[in-house]
């Protein structure tokens, strides 16, 4: 008789039936104490896993187990090597303080409530320079970012622009310091996909933090700036077998509110609220001579927030694209890399509203 779907068979729960032939019947299962997917034959043998799919026969009363990376199939995912193949992967690239200098592209545009862009793109062009120092007493490494303004729409900048609100900011910790080892911690990691891209086997990871931090809001005339700690899930895309990161994703879990002080209200409420923001880190091996060394560096940086308040609701879009990628070391020789990428630059319009978020 044919076995209904959740029939279990020992720790095995019938998903299917598959097929038959001179063995019997064959059942597609599931191992229900290790989650994985298995092809059962009733009554003829005590199902092994190896790795994560298998399949048994009978031959002379003896079975047999076929490993899955015989039958071309997917090896088993860990998750928990993985992370730590990551972390691993990231103490090694802060284990040596070094500054990176690059060329960083800016481009920023600004939508209306209906999504019509406002106004031309504005278009910046900096020397990026990030620093980073080799770990604090905490296990997390400081990290410094400085921008130089070089020009603004193609021409030399003035002091206004340096002080624009959409000016990306410095900022004092890497995102990839989430996934270092004395930090996973902090946060709920799952195996959201496994994927080849380009040759690589790609787990992309989503994580969620456990707490929320405090809200720091700082305003400058009309700018500001919020560090919303805790407050925001991603998604690591993980090269499993070297660890490296080749993306990050980070969305906002939930609307998050604010006043504005009373001396800088323009409407009686004062009253904002940051309904959205994502941003997409997409990284780049560069390989650095004397000492041999490569690095995972941005590549590109994808950024967009809508902030409602003040009787508007715009849309802001920011694209951060880095090259030439130089490398300073203890004795103070500049390493120029192997392999530089040059930026292709997004199309697209902006201006700035009134109120503007860093």
């Amino acid at each position: 008789m044919p076995l209904e779907p959740g029939t279990t068979l020992g720790p095995y729960s019938v998903i299917a039936k598959i097929g038959e032939g001179g063995m019997g019947e064959v059942y597609r299962a599931r191992d229900t104490t290790l989650d994985r997917k298995a092809f059962a034959v009733p009554g003829i043998m005590v199902l092994k896993p190896v790795h994560r799919l298998f399949l048994t026969s009978a031959f002379a009363g003896m079975l047999l187990a076929i490993s899955s990376d015989a039958l071309g199939q997917e090896p088993a995912f860990d998750l928990e090597a993985t992370l730590a193949r990551v972390g691993a992967r990231l103490e090694r690239h802060y284990q040596r303080s070094q500054r990176i200098v690059s060329t960083e592209k800016v481009w920023v545009r600004s939508f209306s409530r209906e999504m019509r862009p406002n106004g031309s793109p504005r278009r910046l062009e900096f020397e990026h320079r990030v620093e980073w120092n080799t770990f604090e007493d905490n296990g997390v490494p400081t990290v410094t970012v400085f921008r130089d303004l070089r020009s603004v729409n193609g021409r030399e900048p003035t002091p206004r622009d340096a002080d624009a609100c959409l000016t990306p900011l410095s900022v004092d910790e890497d995102p990839l310091s989430a996934l270092l080892p004395v930090r996973q911690e902090e946060f709920e990691f799952s195996l959201g996909k496994l994927e080849v891209i380009d040759g690589r086997r790609v787990a992309r990871l989503d994580y969620v933090p456990l707490e929320e931090g405090l809200a720091e809001i700082i305003w400058d005339d009309d700018c500001v700036s919020l560090s919303l700690p805790g407050r925001s899930r991603g998604e690591a895309w993980i090269d499993v077998e070297s660890g490296d990161v080749l993306r990050l994703d980070e969305h906002l879990i939930r609307r998050f509110e604010f006043r504005a002080p009373e001396d800088r209200r323009r409407v009686r409420s004062g009253q904002f609220a940051l309904e959205r923001s994502d941003s997409s880190i997409r990284y780049q091996p560069v390989t650095f001579d004397n000492p041999a060394e490569t690095l995972m560096l941005p590549r590109s940086i994808e950024s967009s927030w809508t902030l409602q308040g003040g009787g508007f609701l715009p849309r802001y879009v920011r694209s951060q694209q880095f090259s030439d990628h130089r490398r300073f070391v203890a004795d103070g020789r500049v390493i120029e890399p192997a392999e530089l990428v040059e930026p292709v630059e997004p199309s697209g319009g902006a201006g700035e509203p009134e109120t503007q978020l860093r």
